[in-house]
């Protein structure tokens, strides 16, 4: 089985180099990275270059998993094409759309990156990803993101802050698949309201549900090997 990971916003690909290890070696784990796009205007459009990748490459039935906003885009596409899913992964994600309170920080984010640049807007936001024990204990890590982050373009960022402003609510998506869907929450997530994701294990046909007291955005960094053992059931469910 092909299993597909959409990394996050103001994040690439290489989110997941250090969990893929911890995953089942029978299945094939293709890494798509969309941080360089700046043509797709909303979330439908990152989910329509998804199809094109898979289409590209002929993959007739896969797992999705995406990240935050690589959540997003997998419920897009679980809305446009779930004939091609076996599963879907959401680490830290939401099937719901965006408050008026929070619209307008996206508005604020789309005009800070635009005045300060990219780096200084990397700078501030990617450490939010993470619990406050975890920067302490992996400060190398996080600079070393940071270099490779800082580079990421704005217009890229600033398209992909207005998408996720604009995406709707895909609260009936998550209700109609059939399919596997793995849910990760992180009680310390400051990005994904505790409350709102707890919400959204009733939907769920087929859950796989992992609640990280600890953890704050990135479980996949934070918690790996909790998440790798729930990834596991999951993806052999999907198999299955």
């Amino acid at each position: 089985m092909k299993v597909i990971l959409l990394h996050g916003f103001g994040e690439n690909a290489d989110i997941w180099d250090t969990f893929l290890p911890n995953l089942p070696k029978e299945f094939e784990y293709i890494l798509l990275d969309y941080s360089k796009i700046a043509f797709c205007q909303t979330i439908d459009q990152y989910a329509q270059w998804v199809q094109s990748e898979v289409e590209q490459r002929k993959i007739t039935r896969f797992t999705l998993i995406g990240h935050s906003m690589g959540g997003y885009i997998s419920l897009a596409y679980a809305e446009r094409y779930p004939e091609y899913l076996a599963g879907l992964g959401l680490f830290h994600s939401t099937a719901f759309a965006d408050s008026e309170e929070k619209k307008k920080t996206r508005d604020k984010t789309a005009a800070f990156i635009e005045k300060k640049g990219a780096a200084i807007f990397i700078e501030g936001f990617l450490p939010n990803m993470y619990s406050d024990d975890f920067k302490r204990k992996n400060g190398v890590y996080i600079r070393q993101q940071l270099d490779d982050n800082k580079k990421l373009p704005a217009e890229a960022l600033i398209q992909a802050t207005l998408a996720m402003k604009e995406r709707p609510d895909r609260s009936a998506t998550l209700k109609s698949l059939n399919v596997p869907v793995l849910f990760v929450i992180g009680k310390k997530d400051s990005f994904i309201p505790f409350e709102d994701a707890l919400s959204q294990i009733s939907m769920l046909k087929k859950p796989f549900v992992l609640i990280l007291d600890h953890v704050a955005h990135a479980g996949m960094m934070e918690a790996p090997q909790s998440c790798a053992g729930i990834t596991t059931d999951f993806l052999e469910e999907c198999d299955a």
